[in-house]
């Protein structure tokens, strides 16, 4: 560590044992792809990925998106990063509207009217058709990061006798839309943290690999911070998560959705959409995308039936275990 503000991080022969079998784990995943992009954030986990690829000579373009009437938390953050390493960083500043205009797309790809699914995934949309526009195929992405090093405050708060069986659980059911949606615009996405060797290893972390504070907060993805704190910036080693919605501003799409739909249409439309096609809408912006849902495709209750079924829109659920509708977005079920 470079800053005497920092706590000791180092504890043991074992952790750091740990710490370089990580440090490896990752390069090698990241210097196996031949990615010229980054899906960019200035996050910790795309930031460690950047900071790995340019440490061995590798040129890459982040490519990020700020949406212009938002409030994107990340725009800083990436540009510090940048600068520090090198990177020619692309920042999309589409309109409110322009994301509203692609959305018809995204739910026909993705099939869901989750809000919180297409507010995050309509900004990993644009970046993956622009670095594909751009020829930066494959392009390198942080997905998997939080799952497996307990990165959401609901993870890193969780007693200790229940989070490591929390992350095999996540290891088993966690899916990347950035996959779905790279499959579809035809560019490749490299995820180091998703690869096998990496999971791998996260599952056989202990609590307090995963889990610490640093000046009176808790964080989560300890063992990553530790590992990388020399070559980022303290403001990037303890940041906190910020979810890709409050990242690029696309969360602002929820105040607009419930701008362009009165009182009384959403009233109606929930009656209806509960008598004809079993679905409860629980705010106006679910209801928004459930338009353009149902113009592309049925109700779900017509999907063929799986182990479980969703209470909230009736549709299939693939595992019993999973708590989450990946159609609807109702949580818990």
């Amino acid at each position: 560590m470079t800053n005497s503000s920092h706590p000791r991080l180092l504890t043991s022969a074992d952790r750091q044992g740990k710490i370089e079998r990580l440090r490896e784990l990752l390069t090698d995943q990241v210097l196996a792809s031949s990615a010229g992009g980054i899906i960019f954030s200035g996050g910790l986990d795309t930031s460690i990925v950047a900071a790995i690829a340019t440490s061995h000579g590798r040129c890459l373009c982040g490519v990020m998106v700020s949406v212009a009437e938002g409030n994107g938390l990340d725009e800083p953050f990436a540009r510090t990063m940048a600068d520090r390493l090198g990177l020619t960083l692309d920042i999309l500043r589409p309109s409110l509207h322009d994301l509203l205009e692609r959305m018809p797309e995204l739910i026909a790809l993705l099939q869901t009217f989750d809000p919180m699914e297409l507010r995050n995934s309509i900004v990993a949309y644009l970046a993956l058709e622009a670095a594909r526009n751009r020829s930066l195929s494959p392009v390198l992405t942080g997905d998997a990061a939080d799952e497996l090093f307990a990165g959401y405050s609901f993870m890193f708060n969780m007693p200790l006798e229940r989070l490591p069986a929390y992350i095999r659980h996540l290891n088993g059911i966690m899916h990347f839309t950035s996959q779905v949606i790279g499959r579809h615009l035809g560019i490749g996405v490299d995820c180091p943290y998703e690869m096998l060797a990496v999971r791998e290893f996260a599952l056989s972390l202990e609590y307090e690999d995963l889990v610490g504070e640093f000046q009176g907060q808790r964080f989560g993805k300890k063992i990553l911070r530790e590992a990388f704190a020399s070559v980022l910036p303290e403001q990037i080693t303890w940041r906190v998560k910020t979810p890709i919605e409050y990242g690029s501003g696309s969360t602002t799409l929820k105040q607009l959705t419930d701008q362009l739909v009165s009182d009384s249409e959403f009233a109606g439309e929930q009656e209806r959409a509960s008598a004809q096609d079993s679905v409860k809408l629980r705010d106006k912006e679910q209801y928004f995308y459930y338009r353009m849902f149902r113009k592309q495709l049925p109700p779900p209750i017509e999907r063929p039936r799986d182990v479980k079924t969703c209470p909230e829109c009736h549709g299939p659920v693939s595992r019993i275990d999973m708590s989450y509708c990946r159609i609807c977005g109702a949580y818990p079920i």
